[in-house]
């Protein structure tokens, strides 16, 4: 045998500092010290050590040196290992009872070491292993994986079909000593953990548990027998059957509110929490916990927060839950702990557990959630998951809103204390004085909450204006602040806006400077350009002036030169000519004037005076041109003076000629070249003229941006200074504003999870108070029939008796015994399913809803007793109610077989046509149908209540399963539901009106009234109810249909209408027509008339017009707080953008969808529907059972009408046809009986089961009442085929010779 397993990797690897050659012993062993199932589990021993690996830990470490001895100690299919020092025990571990050889040589081997041996021990056993899988074979030579299931079970069959049935109640009787058994260990840990050991166990408890114990003995006694006694069948089933459902049905809501129990002590449940519409400060933690009868108080800080996940887009709605500082404080005063599921606490900030909603995918342990930065109120913005646990006020799959994100809560983080920053407490909760020492459940712990809650109503009023003056205070000072900063904010925002403006027009003064200038240049630019044909003409002129000049100059220079030429050669002359004259006055101033010469002198003197003057004023001439030139020429700048000789002049003149010249070709020159640089400088100054208005463009380009980027940011500015001051206005208005407050003080029915639980309880009693009493009708029934027939079988035996003295009580209590026997056999086996299998079931069905970790099984005496007492007192009666009727003949007649019923005509065969066309069997089955009245009215009796269950069972499912797609389809017409905190949210800019408006998805809308209030009928009976009424009543006969339940008759709507829905008006017996009174908002009654009932199913609503409504609130300021519209979303995804875009308009609360509602009732309904499948299922076994007692006491009863038959040459078939057409006849007949039986008892079940929120179909669909009779004749079908074997069966010899 293998005393050294190979560890698995990672077991070994945990083990690492153990090596794998020091260890001596490696076994396995299967479970945990708890009694789980274990697939991980080792011993490791070294010769210094042992190790016991559990669970993926090392579970024990044990030095053997400090213990005495290592024990296996076996115990019931399972074994204990155990250390044992002096007389300390450890328990190491426990296995199956496979392991228990081996590891029986592991303590032996193991003791040697703790004594300071090294001695191994090994095993000389070998184990066997398949030769085809290598499996370990368990102790038989053949493989059970190996070899041939199907030939060795046809073998196993054919051997048991002789015995069938007696094996097979051998076999059932065996499940339910096993079930027995398995109960017995569960009893037991009841005895031991939760009596014995607890502080809270009492001798009622004690007695419970020896009286358990005494049951059980007494059913295992009983086994034997009940298989012996084979008569005893048609008494056991019934009983049991009835019995199981009464404890089945009736101990599910006890179970389930002891769980509850349990539950809210063992997390420390909250008795009542107190919310306020203004927080709830220190002041008011400590005036609640100095209220009359609270025991403790917690103030707890919570904030509902957006984030990311780890790796997933999308948006998660997370409500951060603050712990308090010592989380393991076992104190009042720390409530509503968490259940740890995986991992662990949060212990340093950034940590936190995670609860997740019912709608929501599961969280991995290290997963972060990541806040975005603008969120306000926590002190961190990444938190990493550290554990999972279950919020105790969460326990089921609710949902909850929520004002930020999609709407919808999809996790609770709880968080380390100094998480959240706000500075005051979301809720308080509270528990109060002595209701710990109550059931949850019971009158006494609701009026003890009850006290306290109305005494912490009367510190609200004081509490809720200290809390608004300290609000407003504080407010006050924070306004005032916020108006410093805003001023200080404004003048330095104009301060700087002046700094811009004064930039901006320096900056357009420079621009403009630029501009002038640039506009100058081109216009002295365009005037160049312009002037320039005209200057090159002038240049041209002054050249042509110059050379004109030139010319002219050098024409003057040649007539000076001329002049100057005449001159030298006219001054001889004049020399010449003065000379002449000189000599010719001479001559004739020596000659007389009487010579003749003297006349010729003075005619020679006359003519050389004559030359002599004209030479003279030539020269005179000459010489004054020559002075006029030199004038000129000196003005001109071209002589140095004008008083020059005629050589200098000459000189100087063809001086300034030469230069004259010169400047005129150098006026050529540049002429020339100053016409090519012009344009080449007006290409130049162009260019610059561009570069200028280019950077003059990119500067007002800048200048508008910047103008424009200052207008921006000073709009922006404004605006937000705007805002800033809206918001102080808004602010300074809202503290003008802020109401008294309002407390909300709630007890648990406020948490979804705690009420939906006490509902789905209270439906459970509701339907084991009706169930079982059908069951047990039907039980006595049977019993009557079977009891009946077996007086019958033995009058002569009763006869005899009566004959010999013995008292007719005597003779009826053989059958008493008889029947109370069976019964009480039948009401055990009843009670073990009643008891164990029915609440496990049906806890299982509600696991789809609830997580009740505290969910256990509880034996409660008083309904067993009960259950038993009703057993035995139905069957008991119906016993002595067959033995009555025989006893009292008299004992000559009881000796004598009972005289068959005298053959009497019947109607059908009255209508000959019909009667002549009938064969000889059909007669005969007419005939014996009303010939034997009282089988006839037991059969159709007995079959209608089985089809009677049978349809109430399909009835309810038609009532419950359509329930919610009725209710969102054909009568309430909105899928959406907006909830407002103020009014304000339909009228503002920009706010929800227009979204509504704007948004694709939201194809109509109507704002809506909802308040919930109290209506009475005239006899002072009560009701809560919500009304609901439009701003346009058209929009309500949008989203409403109005009409009646039966007929779908339209209702109609005016301004004069008033129109309650029908579980309501059911309640409080009104009818249209009837009066009726609604309490306002100021708690007066205002009276209306009922104007019409319409069909609903879920909720309950008053509906009203607009003009009764504002004749109920005396105002037509109506305070529209709800919008009701039709969308166009038609998936989750849709819907969530819907609810994400909505809920960013301001006063926006809450938005939820049909699809939310109808998921609460969706579950509800299936839960429930679990249960009426378990109960169909139940109602179809009895409707076997009966079907089955019935046919075998009509063949017991005509067993010599069968044998007659027989010897008549009847085949087995015709025989079959005989009696299996009458009972298939009586069937039928019984069905439609059922039917209409089932249909009332139907209705009444509905109205039992039915919620106060929830109205159940009244209807049942005609598929069900064809599924009840289909059954019933399914049964009775198989039960007559298998009662062929019965009717083969019969001898016809032995049934000749009975006595007649």
């Amino acid at each position: 045998m293998n005393l050294r397993y190979t560890l698995p990797p990672d077991v070994e690897a945990a083990l690492a500092p153990i090596r794998s050659r020091d260890i001596v012993y490696c076994v396995p062993f299967d479970v945990t010290p708890d009694g789980d199932y274990c697939a991980d589990g080792y011993v490791v021993v070294t010769r210094n050590t042992l190790l016991v690996w559990q669970q993926g830990r090392v579970a024990h470490r044990l030095v053997l040196s400090e213990w005495d001895e290592i024990l296996c100690s076996p115990q019931v299919d399972s074994g204990l290992l155990l250390a044992k020092r002096g007389d300390d025990q450890q328990l190491l571990c426990r296995f199956h009872m496979r392991h228990m050889v081996r590891q029986s040589y592991v303590a032996r081997g193991t003791t040697l070491f703790c004594k300071g041996e090294s001695r191994e021990i090994t095993s000389q056993e070998k184990e066997r292993y398949c030769p085809q899988c290598g499996r370990v074979l368990p102790g038989t030579s053949a493989c059970p994986r190996c070899s041939g299931r199907g030939r060795t079970f046809r073998r196993f069959w054919d051997l048991c079909r002789p015995y069938a049935v007696p094996l097979l109640l051998i076999t059932l009787f065996m499940v339910a000593i096993s079930a027995i058994t398995i109960g017995q260990q569960y009893v037991q840990r009841y005895f031991v953990d939760d009596v014995l050991v607890p502080a809270e166990g009492s001798a009622s408890q004690v007695l419970t548990f020896f009286g358990l114990m005494l049951v059980m003995l007494v059913l295992c006694l009983t086994m034997g027998a009940c298989v012996l006694a084979k008569e005893i069948n048609p008494y056991l089933t019934p009983a049991l059957l009835g019995v199981m459902m009464l404890t089945g049905l009736m101990c599910i809501a006890p179970d389930m509110r002891t769980a509850a129990q349990k539950y809210y002590v063992q997390q420390n449940v909250f008795d009542l929490r107190v919310l306020s519409t203004l927080g709830l400060s220190q002041s008011d933690i400590s005036a609640i916990a100095a209220v009359d009868g609270v025991d403790a108080v917690q103030a707890v800080k919570y904030q509902d927060v957006e984030g990311h996940w780890t790796g997933d887009d999308q948006t998660t709605v997370a409500r951060l839950y603050q712990l308090p500082a010592d989380l393991q404080a076992d104190t009042p005063e720390n409530m509503n702990r968490p259940v740890l599921l995986s991992g662990r606490m949060p212990e340093a900030a950034g940590e936190c557990v995670v609860h997740v909603m019912g709608h929501g995918s599961p969280v991995d342990l290290g997963t972060q959630l990541t806040l975005p930065e603008e969120t306000e109120g926590v002190s961190g913005r990444v938190f990493t998951v550290v554990g999972t646990v279950q919020d105790p006020l969460h326990f089921s799959s609710d949902s909850e809103s929520s004002t930020v994100g999609d709407g919808q809560l999809d996790c609770i983080l709880f968080v380390p204390e100094g998480t959240l920053t706000a500075d005051y407490y979301t809720v308080c909760y509270i528990k109060a004085e002595n209701a710990g020492l109550y059931d949850n459940y019971s009158d006494e712990y609701q009026a003890a909450v009850d006290a306290v809650a109305e005494n912490l109503k009367a510190i609200q009023s004081v509490q809720c204006t200290a809390r608004r003056e300290e609000l407003m205070d504080t407010a006050n000072d924070k306004l005032t602040e916020a108006r410093t900063e805003y001023d200080s904010q404004k003048a330095e925002a104009e301060r700087q806006f002046a700094e811009a403006e004064a930039k901006l027009a320096d900056a357009q003064q420079q621009l403009d400077a630029a501009k002038a200038q640039l506009e100058a240049g081109e216009k002295e630019l365009a005037a160049q350009k312009a002037a320039l044909p005209d200057t090159m003409q002038s240049g041209a002129d002054k050249l042509v002036s110059s050379e004109a000049q030139v010319l002219e100059f050098e024409e003057q220079l040649q007539q000076i030169e001329l002049l100057v030429n005449l001159k030298k050669v006219a001054d001889p002359l004049l020399s010449y000519a003065e000379a002449t004259l000189r000599n010719a006055e001479k001559a004739l101033d020596e000659a007389e004037p009487e010579d003749e010469d003297y006349i010729e002198l003075r005619d020679a003197l006359a003519k050389a005076q004559a030359a002599y003057d004209n030479i003279y004023n030539q020269l005179q001439g000459y010489q004054q041109q020559l002075d006029a030139g030199k004038r000129q020429m000196y003005k001109q700048g071209l002589i140095s003076s004008p008083n020059l000789s005629n050589d200098q002049l000459v000189t100087e003149a063809k001086a300034a000629l030469r230069k004259m010249k010169l400047q005129l070709l150098q006026g050529q020159l540049q002429l020339t070249t100053g016409t090519a640089s012009a344009y080449t400088q007006f290409d130049a100054a162009q260019k610059q003229l561009e570069e200028g208005w280019a950077e003059y463009n990119a500067g007002q380009t800048q200048l508008e941006e910047s103008r424009t980027e200052y207008e921006s940011r000073k709009a922006e500015a404004e605006q937000k200074l705007a805002d800033g001051l809206a918001q102080l206005n808004d602010a300074e208005e809202q503290v003008s504003q802020i109401k008294k407050g309002e407390w909300y003080v709630l007890d648990r029915t406020s948490t979804m999870s705690c009420v939906t639980f006490a509902q789905y309880a209270d439906r459970m009693d509701a339907i084991a108070r009706v169930f079982p009493v059908f069951f047990f009708l039907v039980a006595a029934l049977v019993a009557t029939t079977t009891m009946t027939r077996m007086v019958d079988e033995n009058r002569l035996q009763m006869g005899t008796l009566k004959a010999l003295g013995y008292s007719n009580f005597s003779i009826a209590g053989k059958y008493l015994f008889y029947a109370m026997l069976a019964t009480i056999l039948g009401s055990i086996v009843g009670m073990v399913v009643g008891f164990v299998v029915f609440p496990i079931i049906i806890w299982n069905a509600y696991q789809l809803v609830f997580s009740l970790p505290t969910f256990t099984l509880y034996f409660y005496p008083g309904m067993a007793a009960a259950s038993v007492g009703i057993s035995a007192a139905v069957i008991g009666f119906a016993t002595w109610y067959a033995c009555r009727s025989s006893l009292a003949e008299k004992t000559a007649a009881l000796l004598l077989p009972r005289a068959p019923v005298a053959g009497k005509r019947i109607l059908m065969e009255r209508i000959t046509p019909l009667w002549q066309r009938m064969s000889f069997s059909q007669k005969t089955t007419a005939r014996n149908l009303f010939r034997y009245k009282k089988r006839f009215f037991m059969t159709v009796l007995g079959v209608a209540g089985c089809t009677a269950l049978l349809l109430i069972g399909f009835g309810i499912q038609d009532s419950l399963l359509p329930i919610v797609t009725k209710q969102s389809t054909e009568l309430t017409h909105n899928d959406m539901s907006i909830t407002l905190s103020d009014p304000k949210a339909l009228t503002m800019e920009q706010g929800l009106a227009e979204e509504l408006d704007s948004n694709s998805a939201v194809q109509n809308w109507g704002a809506v009234y909802t308040k919930s209030t109290t209506i009475y009928n005239a006899e002072g009976e009560s009701a809560s109810v919500s009304i609901v009424a439009a701003a346009k009543d058209s929009d309500l006969t949008r989203y409403v249909t109005f009409r009646t339940r039966k007929g779908h008759k339209a209702i109609s709507f005016d301004s004069g209408s008033a129109i309650l829905t029908e579980k309501t008006a059911e309640n409080l017996g009104l009818h249209t027509g009837d009066t009726f009174w609604v309490e306002n908002t100021e708690g007066a009654r205002v009276e209306l008339t009922l104007t019409g009932i319409t069909e609903n199913y879920m909720f309950t609503r008053l509906y009203l017009p607009r003009a009764q409504l504002e004749s109920l609130l005396g105002t037509e300021e109506i305070p529209w707080n709800t919008v009701y519209g039709q969308t166009t979303c038609t998936d989750a995804a849709g819907y969530n953008a819907l609810r994400t875009d909505l809920l960013d308009c301001n006063y926006v609360s809450g938005i939820s969808f049909t699809e939310d509602t109808t998921e609460l009732f969706d579950n509800l309904i299936v839960s429930l529907g679990y249960v009426v499948v378990l109960i169909i299922i139940c109602a179809a076994a009895l409707a076997a059972v009966v079907l089955y007692n019935l046919i075998s006491v009509n063949l017991g009863e005509r067993k010599k009408e069968l044998a007659t038959i027989k010897v008549l040459g009847f085949y087995d078939q015709e025989v079959y046809r005989y009696i299996f057409r009458e009972i298939e006849l009586l069937a039928l007949i019984g069905s439609g009986v059922g039917l209409a039986l089932g249909v009332p008892l139907h209705k009444f079940i509905v109205l039992t089961v039915e919620m106060d929120q929830l109205m159940f179909i009244r209807t049942i669909a005609p598929r069900s009442y064809l599924l009840a009779v289909a059954l019933t004749m399914v049964f009775t079908v198989v039960v007559c085929f298998v009662m062929r074997r019965h009717v083969r069966r019969i001898s016809m010899v032995e049934s000749m010779k009975a006595p007649e």
